[in-house]
């Protein structure tokens, strides 16, 4: 009787043992960091920081994008065009697109239009540097076309959206080696920022066409200018109307690869709600679409 009461003890001893060893097991294994057995997901703000820093970290890298402007809904796109652009020496890049017919900043009625010296529609190439956190336009101020492709830098977009107020959600259904986040700007700061942008447009826009009356001479010349600068106020005064009273939504899309927390491709969508001169609602929608590659 008594060897059998040791045993069941000896048992028990074993099995409680053992208990404690697992429990002492599992508690190494939530403290060893970067074990790969119990890990803890990275919040959506985690993995956007890290991909904000992967990418500052590149000293070159490439990517292939398009852009388009679509107006109330319709699906169909207005001033759709593609461009690619190159990350050299870390801090220059070039941006190089394709730009079928005419550019309107908006809301103001003033045009531009890209073409070759043969009339056709053509494109352009704009190089830009980044000093102090800022990305320089390395083109002459009378060429606006090339200015306003500041906006489809998407390296100066991750870093713009890295100060601002914002909201950042994983979505769902992105593969194994990739996840997605879903960003969406402040409605105030989505606005600040399409309302400086917008002036940075119309004051290009303005040097362009002051560069080319300074070509001219005489009575032909003043009278451009003055013609230019009404024009010129008519339309800044029409812009700063229609946006004290309108609306901006931004929201982008983030792909990251999960192994290298690299971003692999940024689209967005900013949509403006206004009332133009008429009185009449109006919604349009600036989509963007940017697929990176070649990081080095």
């Amino acid at each position: 009787m008594e060897k059998v009461l040791g045993r069941v003890k000896i048992d028990m001893f074993n099995r409680h043992s053992v208990r404690t060893l697992w429990l002492f097991v599992s508690i190494v294994i939530i403290g060893v960091p970067g074990c790969g057995l119990i890990q803890r997901d990275q919040t959506p703000e985690e993995v956007f920081s890290l991909a904000l820093s992967g990418i500052a970290g590149k000293e070159t890298l490439s990517f292939e994008g398009e852009a388009g402007l679509r107006r109330e809904n319709s699906g169909l796109f207005e001033n759709q065009f593609k461009f690619e652009g190159k990350l050299e020496n870390h801090d220059r890049l070039t941006l190089q697109t394709r730009l079928p017919g005419e550019v309107t900043a908006v809301g103001t009625g003033i045009q531009t239009t890209a073409v070759k010296n043969n009339g056709q529609p053509s494109g352009f190439s704009a190089s830009f540097e980044r000093k102090q956190g800022q990305w320089m336009a390395l083109s002459a101020q009378h060429e606006p076309l090339r200015g306003s492709l500041s906006r489809f830098n998407p390296i100066a977009q991750l870093e713009k959206i890295d100060g601002m107020h914002k909201t950042i959600q994983s979505e769902y259904g992105a593969g194994r080696r990739t996840r997605t986040l879903r960003i969406e700007l402040a409605p105030e700061d989505a606005k600040s920022w399409a309302v400086a942008q917008l002036n940075d447009e119309m004051n290009a826009i303005r040097a362009e066409y002051m560069h080319k009356s300074a070509t001219m001479k005489g009575t032909r010349k003043e009278k451009l200018e003055k013609d230019l600068e009404k024009v010129w106020k008519q339309g800044e005064t029409t812009m700063q109307q229609m946006m004290k009273q309108a609306s901006v939504q931004t929201v982008y899309h983030l792909t990251v690869d999960r192994k290298s927390s690299l971003p692999l491709r940024l689209s967005s969508e900013s949509q403006m709600s206004y009332t133009d001169n008429n009185h009449k609602s109006n919604k349009e929608a600036l989509v963007t679409d940017v697929n990176f590659k070649s990081y080095q």
